[in-house]
Parts: structure tokens; sequence; C-alpha cells
């Protein structure tokens, strides 16, 4: 009985080293100075920055039956670092565009973009957010093309804070077949914010969308393909911070 108890013990801790170790990991950008919040991806391609593609069967952590494949929803994120704040861009395909007509919390169930991010990751297998772990989500907007104008505004909130995040910029605009969604987070808002050169973080990105029909969020996929990130941490990624 004791074998056996040790035998399923091992199994246990190889199972959970191996979730651990197929958790993604990347590398983060650290830049000087924060960049101009445009609408356009061109900068990062002019700072030589890669994106992190979300664009995988296996990385719709919600809705899989409603998912279109690739080349109508998927997308593109690029994220930096400085000292002043987070940068971030995306050039998401997404059938309806700038379509998300909620507010404050509830902005998950429309269009736009999800970032996670723990700036302790001493310990990448916590079940509770701690005080530098963050939820952040950015809205498209509601852009009513008949009208020429917002409906609803484009907007930054953070989940765990519960309040929108002050200071921030957001800009966003329409592409055929999608949108660019662009924007950046003070540091200041962040109480945990440490992006030194060389810092290992959690991490994790991903994408709300409504699908071709409807209003509300039918999609979600996450850089990760965990769909339970908002509440439980040791879902995410990793990323090393690196000038």
């Amino acid at each position: 009985m004791k074998k056996f108890l040790v035998f399923v013990l091992a199994l246990m801790v190889l199972a959970s080293a191996a979730i651990l170790a197929e958790k993604p990991s990347t590398t983060i950008a650290l830049i000087n100075a924060p960049m101009k919040v445009d609408g356009s991806a061109a900068k990062w391609k002019k700072a030589g920055i890669a994106p992190i593609a979300i664009d995988r069967a296996s990385q719709v952590a919600i809705g899989n039956i409603y998912w279109l494949k690739a080349e109508k929803e998927s997308a593109l994120i690029y994220v930096a670092f400085s000292p002043k704040g987070i940068n971030l861009t995306a050039v998401v395909k997404s059938p309806k565009g700038l379509k998300n007509n909620n507010v404050d919390g509830n902005i998950y169930n429309g269009n736009g973009i999800e970032l996670f991010i723990g700036f302790d990751n001493s310990d990448p297998s916590r079940q509770l957010y701690t005080e530098t772990d963050y939820q952040i989500g950015f809205s498209t907007g509601d852009y009513s093309k008949a009208n020429g104008k917002y409906e609803t505004k484009p907007s930054i909130w953070c989940y765990n804070l519960q309040k929108p995040v002050e200071g921030a910029k957001i800009v966003t605009k329409a592409e055929k077949g999608g949108y660019i969604l662009d924007a950046f987070v003070p540091a200041e808002f962040l109480p945990g914010y440490d992006v030194r050169d060389g810092a290992e973080i959690g991490f994790d990105v991903g994408v709300d969308e409504v699908g071709d029909k409807g209003m509300l969020r039918k999609i979600q996929m996450t850089w990760s393909g965990d769909k339970d990130g908002w509440k439980v941490p040791s879902g995410w990624g990793k990323a090393t911070i690196k000038k």
C-alpha cells in the first residue's frame, strides 16, 4: 500500500512538473521611453520588436465551436515596458471590428484585449492574485459607421483594482477585416510595477471576440490557451524583460 501511495505521489509530481514545463514563454522588450499612441503598428516594426501571435486552435480558450479560424479571428499583439509604463498594440482580425458597447468591468463582453501581468513571479503556481498581479482590459469601443462616431468610447479597465486606468491612452481604428487597438498604461497606476532588465514575470494576453453575430462575447483566445487567468494566475505563461 505504501509503495502504491509513493507511486501515486510521484506521478502527481511529474504531472505538475509537466504542466509547468508546458507554459509558454517569451521576451518583452524594455525600452527607454514610451511609444506614441497613434493607432499604428509601424513603430513596432521600426523598433524591431516582434509581436505575440494568437492564431491557433489550441489558443481558443472559450467558444471553440464559434471560432472562424485564424483567417478571420486572430491577433498579433505587441507589448513593451518602459520606466514610464506599458505600451500595447494589437492588430486583430475580427468580423465585427470596433464592436463593444460595454463599460467598466463589463468590457470583456465585447471586442477587445486583456493583459495579465504578475511582476512577482516567484510562485508561478499561485492560485490567487497578489498585490503585484494585474488583469487589464482594453475595449475597442462601439463605433457607428452610420453616425460616424463612437456610441461607446474605447476604454481601459483594471479588473482586480476595480477601476478605470487613470492617465491611460487608447486609440482604436477600423481596418479591413478587423481593427487596430493602440494603448498605453502608466506605471504610476500599478503599485507593483517592476520592469528590471532580466526579470521574469507572469504574463498572458488575450482577445475577446463577439464573433460574426450578436453583441456579446462568444470567443476568447489567449496566448497560453488558459481560460481562467482572470482568477487564477497559475495558468499564465511567463516572460523575461530584456533591453
